[in-house]
């Protein structure tokens, strides 16, 4: 055999070797159990996909700089409470998870974590969701984002308003709540204050008693395909009063309904997001999509900054999360505060020639 075949042989054995230590290393690495509950069927299940797509995003992109494999469980809850107990039960006792991330279940699931002393992340308002060292919330504070949509609605006049919200998700009671609380020490009056459950399908007895009442403005507060259709039997019923919302108007892809109105949502994603996402998904991401993101990335910080050689505990990641300060985000830059809420800004949007685009100052 030739010097230079002998040389390639020997060359070639050691990249395999090579890869094969490597590969090795890989599959070695310790695991890291995510269990993520969301609806991935029903009215709201793009919100869910978008979520599970984040995830997986973010994981790619932490990729091999992790020193565990993020395996990710996920459970389809179909946004109810009965099955999140279920599924919090499998993930806590049955998968024996490490973190748990929901959306609308993390009411039941809180207290859950709380005892068993797992890490949960809940992309929720409800801040008594964050009870307990390991429960932490990444979403805009509802007075924040009310506070911010009382000051506009001051800004450009409005003396009195109405509110329509879902009964559904306990956050649109709270949002009405706030946005009440925000409104009278501006000098604000609510006129009407209809509500109605996530299915419901006719509005006119609503619609009904809001006549006359002399809203400068609609609030809304609810979810696709109810506000769509409670926005067509409003103008049937031969009323125009202008619209305005928290979030809701972002849901939609009948953004025509909503062409000129304003309202106010958590940051825009960053491009890097958004075009990572489109290319690995071909489309844009949902609402909530860019939490779930943050999530993780914010965990992994965690996790890195903790020390620890071995896994480290629930309450070690949390003490790291909670010293977090202008994280560069998806949206935007994040600081975490007691007891475990994620701070992000808040932007005014317009729905322009059928687009979301953020309103200048």
């Amino acid at each position: 055999m030739s010097k230079a075949v002998k040389f390639a042989v020997c060359v070639l054995v050691m990249s395999v070797l090579l890869i094969h230590g490597l590969v090795s290393a890989e599959s070695k690495k310790e695991k890291y159990r995510i269990g993520l509950v969301v609806p991935l069927s029903g009215p709201v299940a793009y919100i869910g996909e978008a979520m599970k797509n984040s995830l997986i995003l973010a994981k790619e992109q932490i990729g091999t700089t992790s020193r565990f494999d993020y395996d990710l469980i996920i459970e389809d809850d179909q946004l109810d409470l009965k099955l999140d107990a279920t599924i919090g039960n499998k993930f806590i006792n049955v998968d024996k998870v490490d973190a748990i991330i929901t959306l609308g279940g993390g009411k039941v699931i809180s207290p859950m974590a709380k005892k068993s002393k797992t890490l949960h992340y809940s992309v929720a308002v409800m801040e008594y969701i964050a009870d307990g060292p390991t429960n932490f919330l990444h979403w805009a504070p509802s007075k924040v984002l009310n506070g911010r949509l009382a000051e506009e609605m001051k800004k450009r006049g409005i003396k009195k308003y109405g509110v329509f919200y879902e009964t559904t998700y306990e956050g649109f009671k709270i949002y009405r709540d706030d946005l009440k609380a925000a409104a009278d020490k501006l000098g604000m009056e609510m006129v009407s204050d209809e509500s109605f459950p996530m299915d419901a399908t006719d509005f006119r007895a609503q619609i009904a008693r809001v006549k006359g009442k002399g809203a400068d403005i609609y609030v809304y507060y609810c979810q696709t395909p109810a506000m769509e259709i409670l926005t067509k039997q409003l103008r049937e019923a031969g009323d125009n009063t202008p619209l305005t919302a928290v979030e809701s108007f972002e849901l939609t892809k009948e953004k025509d309904l909503f062409e000129g109105y304003w309202f106010v949502s958590s940051p825009h994603p960053t491009n890097d997001f958004v075009d990572a996402y489109k290319k690995r998904f071909g489309y844009e991401p949902a609402v909530a999509g860019p939490n779930t993101y943050d999530i993780l990335m914010l965990v992994n910080h965690a996790i890195i900054n903790t020390g620890s050689i071995k896994k480290p505990t629930s309450e070690q990641i949390a003490r790291e999360l909670l010293k977090i300060k202008n994280f560069p985000g998806s949206l935007g830059n994040l600081t975490i505060v007691e007891p475990g809420i994620t701070m992000s800004d808040v932007d005014m949007k317009i729905i322009k020639n059928g687009e979301t685009v953020k309103m200048e100052p």
